[in-house]
């Protein structure tokens, strides 16, 4: 299903020219990615929801999913924004209603999806809103909207008391450097006892 979904919007978005907009709207799909990015390293120990594959490792599947598919839905999203209040608020909840039907066949059909420590497809639909919502108001007010954003991610990590752990400050740079100099401190010690 990720490998189809893939597809299916690399050819709509050929098919309607969206990268004509992607100067326009590459902040949208950078500030998509990032809160994906950062979900995935807040939750890494306490996992709400993630993608399964019978044919691709978990992290491949994420990958496509944060690198290639979030992005071209992304564009493609913004690339149909109508003028009119009423016409965008419409546009949003059909975004928001197909992700949602999308999502559900993930998780009861095709077995693409799975869901952990009570995350629903509630949850889902809200974050499609604020997804769809906040990508576009992104382009007209970026400070409403990173504090908007702050505030939702703090809340929903409260909300599902997603547990803090030493290692959550030590990613990967922070754990290079810390493995660099035990690497050092190994180094030295052997050059000192090779002294005496």
């Amino acid at each position: 299903m990720h490998i189809f979904l893939a597809v299916f919007l690399i050819v709509l978005n050929i098919k309607r020219k969206t990268w004509k907009n992607i100067k326009k709207h590459y902040i949208s799909a950078l500030y998509v990615g990032f809160f994906n990015l950062l979900y995935y390293y807040t939750c890494k120990h306490f996992i709400l929801w993630d993608y399964k594959s019978s044919y691709m490792s978990v992290r491949c599947v994420r990958a496509l999913h944060l690198f290639v598919i979030m992005p071209l839905l992304t564009l493609l999203f913004l690339s149909n924004m109508p003028n009119s209040i009423v016409k965008k608020f419409l546009h949003i909840t059909k975004w928001v209603l197909t992700s949602i039907v999308v999502e559900w066949l993930g998780l009861k059909k095709f077995n693409a999806i799975y869901f952990l420590h009570s995350w629903n497809l509630g949850w889902s639909a809200l974050l499609y809103v604020l997804m769809y919502s906040l990508s576009y108001l992104i382009l007209i007010n970026p400070i409403l909207v990173g504090g908007f954003s702050v505030c939702s991610f703090v809340f929903l990590v409260r909300y599902f008391k997603v547990p803090f752990r030493n290692e959550f400050l030590m990613g990967p740079v922070v754990l290079g450097v810390r493995k660099l100099n035990l690497i050092n401190k190994d180094k030295y010690k052997k050059r000192l006892i090779n002294t005496f």
